[in-house]
């Protein structure tokens, strides 16, 4: 009696059908970088070598951070396709602070996704290296020049984000967010400088 046969062909198709997934993203991630040396890959070769590769998170953040730079991002359906992107990519790779923050300004803009804003915008500080000084600046000017619910954890990353600045002769980015916010950003500021370094308030522009 011949053997059964069959769960071997069944292995051998399971374990083609995983290499499949795994060598068709690499290669088209290759294709992309390669692209790259000769002209900018369009935002519709990125993203479809996320749909090639869904689980990589990797992929789907490049597609979103290509859709968030195409020309004519704040229309709905270019919010739509970044933040489906973004949101698959943190879906599997959740330690993207470059997409957060992204992430955190669409929702900053976009009234219909307005309610996460805080929530994203923590995730932008909490998966950030603790040097990660140059998204400082960025941070906190949006979260002082947003009009969000008040939330004392969301200020004192805030004022962590001033402290390092401070910390690492950053003044010159501090002082550029201090020059373009509104009178409540300002003082949010004053008081976290005072506290650290009152002496530097007259390098910032505020009142002695």
């Amino acid at each position: 009696m011949p053997e059964d046969v069959s769960w071997p062909r069944w292995l051998m198709g399971a374990l083609a059908l995983v290499l499949a997934t795994v060598a068709l993203p690499m290669t088209a991630a290759e294709a992309v970088r390669a692209a790259a040396g000769r002209a900018a890959p369009r935002p519709a070769a990125i993203c479809a070598a996320a749909w090639l590769g869904w689980l990589r998170g990797d992929l789907w953040a490049a597609c979103a951070m290509a859709e968030a730079a195409r020309p004519g991002a704040d229309d709905p359906a270019r919010r739509r396709a970044f933040r489906d992107a973004a949101e698959r990519a943190l879906a599997s790779a959740p330690y993207q602070p470059r997409l957060w923050l992204s992430l955190a300004e669409g929702d900053e803009r976009d009234p219909q996704t307005a309610t996460p804003f805080n929530a994203v915008l923590k995730m932008a500080h909490y998966t950030a290296p603790a040097d990660d000084v140059d998204g400082a600046a960025e941070r906190l000017a949006l979260a002082l020049s947003a009009a969000g619910p008040a939330d004392e954890e969301l200020d004192e990353l805030a004022r962590s984000d001033v402290r390092a600045l401070i910390g690492h002769d950053r003044l010159g980015p501090l002082t550029a967010v201090y020059a373009r916010l509104g009178d409540g950003g300002r003082r949010f500021i004053e008081r976290a400088v005072a506290a650290t370094r009152p002496e530097l308030l007259q390098r910032l522009g505020a009142p002695g």
